[in-house]
Parts: structure tokens; C-alpha cells; sequence
């Protein structure tokens, strides 16, 4: 499965990324809002945007809808920082970070699994 990561925060991006990278995704990270709001216009094929909560909710909210309209094959799974949280951000999963490296590989491979059925 293809992934994209899109935080501000790039000590996360690499922890993210290596721990998909270990279930077997290929993985790309943004660090950069300018960068997230421009991989929303790429024509590079992805499975899931995984958002951070460290992205300003505006922003992850934009990126939102237009992967939504622009990509509409892709799941956005939305990471949330701590339990009842609920962000203003409508994607197509939601995982709090802080259940870890289990829940986050669990939560991927179930976004794309139940739009596969």
C-alpha cells in the first residue's frame, strides 16, 4: 500500500514512516504545509493521507476536501491527539496517536480494506 504522511512536526513523519515501512507500505513524508496543500494537486497515485493533528485543523480540512474531489479512490485517515478529541476534520478513519504503532497499522490497513469490499 502506497502512503502518504502529511505533519509539521518531522520527528513524527519519521517515526510514522518507519513503522509503516516495517508492515510492508511504501511510505512519503511532508513536513511542510505548502507541501501538503500541493501533493492535494499531484497525479501520484496513494492508498491513504495520513494526516497529523499537527497540522492547523484549516489546512488539514482543505487538504481534506480536496483529496476528496481530486483523489477519490485514496482513504484520509486522520490521527488525533488524545482521546476525546473530535477534530473538525472529516476523513475516513480517525486513530488517537497515543494507542500507538499497533492501532496505527490496524486503522491503515482497515481504511483501504473496507473501501476494497
Amino acid at each position: 500500500m502506497k502512503i502518504l504522511i502529511l505533519t509539521t512536526d518531522p520527528e513524527l513523519a519519521m517515526l510514522r514512516k518507519r513503522i509503516l515501512e516495517d508492515a510492508g507500505h511504501q511510505v512519503s513524508a511532508l513536513t511542510t504545509e505548502k507541501e501538503a496543500l500541493a501533493s492535494a494537486d499531484s497525479r501520484d497515485p496513494f492508498d491513504v493521507a495520513l494526516l497529523c493533528h499537527r497540522l492547523p485543523d484549516a489546512t488539514a480540512r482543505k487538504i481534506t476536501r480536496l483529496y476528496h474531489d481530486r483523489h477519490p479512490e485514496a482513504k484520509v485517515v486522520y490521527v488525533v491527539h488524545l482521546y476525546g478529541e473530535w477534530p473538525e476534520v472529516e476523513a475516513d478513519r480517525y486513530v488517537v496517536g497515543a494507542d500507538g504503532p499497533d492501532a496505527l497499522v490496524r486503522v491503515v490497513s482497515e481504511a483501504v480494506a473496507r473501501a476494497a469490499s
